[in-house]
């Protein structure tokens, strides 16, 4: 069954999903998540497998089907360019990379989280920037 989160509780570890057909939202554990937790947000999309227990509907797992914070990260990742003709014809580029600082990388990114998805979180925004500061550490993509 298909179901949007409606509320999340990082801290707890515990999501309700309001799910297609059911007139209860369908408590969710985050141990249940056949997925990275991080990706996890009110306005997730998941697939849901679940029971009716004492206290309502249960999941019994959980796969991802759309997050809003994954989606922010590939729009913040992406070229940047706001529309379809942009994307077909990008600016020429000269074959080298430039190397940030970790404080222009993570303003930049910032920058582009709040564009791309303003409804993210302040604790979402920051634990993508500092995934993406990590992968770019990994590849020497920064000054220092």
């Amino acid at each position: 069954m298909r179901g949007s989160v409606v509320r999340y509780d990082v801290s707890k570890g515990y999501a309700f999903v309001a799910a297609d057909g059911l007139d209860e939202d369908v408590f969710l554990h985050v141990n249940d998540l056949d997925f990275d937790k991080s990706l996890m947000a009110v306005g997730t999309v998941v697939e849901i497998d679940y029971e009716d227990g004492d206290r309502g509907p249960r999941a019994l797992g959980a796969s991802l089907v759309s997050s809003p914070v994954a989606d922010a990260v590939q729009a913040a990742l992406g070229t940047g360019t706001s529309t379809p003709a942009d994307a077909a014809n990008p600016p020429p580029h000269d074959g080298f990379a430039d190397v940030l600082s970790a404080a222009e990388l993570r303003a930049e990114l910032t920058e582009r989280l709040l564009t791309a998805a303003g409804d993210l979180t302040g604790r979402q925004v920051l634990a993508v920037r500092h995934a993406v500061e990590q992968v770019a550490r990994g590849h020497g993509w920064l000054d220092g």
